[in-house]
């Protein structure tokens, strides 16, 4: 087809076409920008309360886990989700730590006994809790070490993790900061 020309009906589809084209995949690389922009704030995975090393610890989860515990509260302390979240961030640091010490299973149901068929996750939180409560205090220095090297990253509204503290801090409520105008110096 050597030498073939577009009509001008041809030529004039062909640059629109380009064109939409064009259209298309810029807002599809804007639509790609933010969402990674917004991706960027708290943990990188949608349900995630934390990741700790890589690995993901669920909302699901951490809200299950709160609500078996629930009738364990006493008086006005509840069993909080953020308390859940820390031991669960804890467990495995704590867990390594205390070894063949920790807890065995007769101990935990014996310690939350007013929880029926707790699950398997509700038991290593109270694992941890008590075996923290058994731990030298160079057991726990060993373990605030570790954790200072590791990846921790919490969803914004559990907190942020203190690894010097081993605990979960609040954040501010305005941990969402507006952008300023354009036009303010």
């Amino acid at each position: 087809m050597k030498g073939t020309a577009l009509a001008p009906s041809q030529h004039i589809r062909s640059t629109l076409g380009r064109a939409r084209t064009s259209r298309t995949a810029f807002a599809g690389v804007v639509l790609l920008s933010a969402t990674l922009a917004l991706s960027a704030c708290g943990t990188q995975q949608a349900g995630t309360a934390a990741i700790v090393d890589g690995s993901a610890i669920s909302e699901q989860d951490v809200q299950a886990v709160a609500v078996e515990l629930a009738p364990l509260a006493q008086g006005q302390q509840q069993i909080s989700p953020s308390i859940v979240l820390g031991n669960l961030i804890l467990e495995p640091y704590v867990l390594a730590e205390a070894g063949k010490g920790a807890p065995n299973d007769a101990q935990v149901r014996q310690a939350i006994a007013k929880v029926a068929n707790p699950s398997s996750l509700t038991m290593n939180v109270v694992r941890t809790n008590l075996a923290i409560q058994s731990l030298s205090p160079a057991a726990k220095k060993s373990i605030l070490a570790k954790l200072g090297k590791a990846k921790v990253t919490v969803n914004p509204r559990y907190g942020s993790f203190n690894a010097t503290q081993a605990a979960l801090v609040p954040i501010s409520p305005n941990w969402i900061k507006a952008s300023a105008s354009p036009g303010a110096k």
